[in-house]
């Protein structure tokens, strides 16, 4: 029997996953919901990395409260609402109990509460499965394919990848918010997917090219083609030099015919900016001037600490930001909304040519 490579690695992915799966969480499955009343947070693996994070009555009712606020107010989630469990966040942390690394404990807190908010949950990979940063790839794999073998009513529609050293910043606005109408796909018997529902990954470029820290992924057969494509890449094609590893394997087959047409590069700004001010000076910002486009500023989703010099610090301090200027959609002391932006994004694509 003719096994597809990409099935092949797809079973292994699976088959190593399961042997780690060892302490994930109690959930239950939510349609619409106006809050989660269980535990938000999955973890994989020996289950360290999550020991210091405690998931309270008093965090749930928090969420339950700040979910309200941004209901009242003229923020994203009014707007644009959000996909209850239609959308996962998924990340890893790999550390040991005599190096617990807080800090990056203290991002992953950030990113429960935001799962609390919107009625989602967060999967967190704790045990490494290959080596080094294919984890990434890895795990998602086995999400997409543990996804997959639901019925199509019942699986997640997409994945919300964000890197351990990030920290969301507005808990009103959900991923859900950068994805239009038009891009959600019909589960009726038989329909097929139009163009722009043939969209299955929205990530972002930085000065250095393509950047994997965090990006949407979609539920779908390409997304699985695609990622064991990047996890096979250095095997395959060990004379190609891959200066940022998995990375610069995603940014090489996204130049494929077979994959190039199916992502999205959205504005930086989005999902992906970084850190310019210390987190005093971010909050009390008056204005842009000097700011580039990728500095992080109040209003801005999420804010990523991708090779900062003091990361552990500015993670500790940032970590506490989003709590501080919550009520932002209600004093609209913000400096960037790119709610507009999403409009016009989305509306010059579909006027394009082709």
């Amino acid at each position: 029997m003719n096994i597809p490579r990409w099935a092949k690695i797809g079973l292994c992915i699976t088959g190593a996953l399961m042997i780690y799966h060892a302490n994930t969480f109690a959930h239950k499955r939510y349609g619409k919901v106006k809050y989660l009343e269980t535990h938000p947070l999955r973890v994989y693996g020996d289950g360290t990395c999550a020991d210091n994070i405690r998931i309270s009555q008093g965090l749930i009712e928090k969420a339950k409260t700040m979910r309200q606020q941004c209901q009242d107010s003229a923020s994203p989630l009014r707007t644009y609402g959000s996909w209850g469990a239609r959308i996962a966040t998924v990340t890893t942390h790999f550390s040991g109990p005599d190096d617990p690394q807080r800090f990056y404990q203290k991002a992953i807190e950030t990113h429960i509460l935001h799962n609390l908010v919107h009625g989602s949950q967060l999967h967190v990979l704790c045990t490494p499965i290959i080596d080094h940063m294919w984890n990434k790839q890895a795990f998602i794999q086995f999400v997409l394919l543990s996804e997959l073998a639901k019925p199509p009513q019942e699986r997640l529609e997409w994945i919300f990848w964000a890197d351990r050293d990030t920290i969301v910043l507005d808990y009103c606005r959900h991923p859900a918010s950068y994805i239009p109408a038009k891009l959600h796909r019909s589960y009726s018997p038989g329909a097929e997917p139009s163009k722009e529902q043939n969209i299955n990954l929205l990530i972002t470029q930085d000065t250095r090219g393509l950047n994997a820290g965090v990006f949407m992924i979609r539920v779908s057969e390409w997304s699985v083609n695609f990622l064991s494509d990047v996890i096979a890449f250095r095997h395959f094609k060990p004379d190609v030099e891959l200066p940022f590893d998995e990375q610069t394997a995603m940014e090489q087959l996204l130049l494929e015919g077979r994959y190039k047409n199916n992502v999205v590069y959205t504005p930086q700004p989005w999902l992906n900016t970084y850190a310019w001010d210390n987190a005093q000076d971010f909050m009390s910002r008056k204005d842009v001037q000097g700011l580039d486009d990728w500095a992080s500023r109040r209003g801005d989703f999420l804010i990523h600490f991708a090779g900062n010099e003091d990361k552990e610090l500015n993670i500790v301090e940032y970590s506490q930001v989003g709590d501080k200027i919550f009520n932002i959609w209600e004093t609209r002391d913000m400096l960037r909304d790119v709610s507009m932006d999403i409009e016009r994004f989305w509306g010059n694509r579909s006027n394009g040519p082709g």
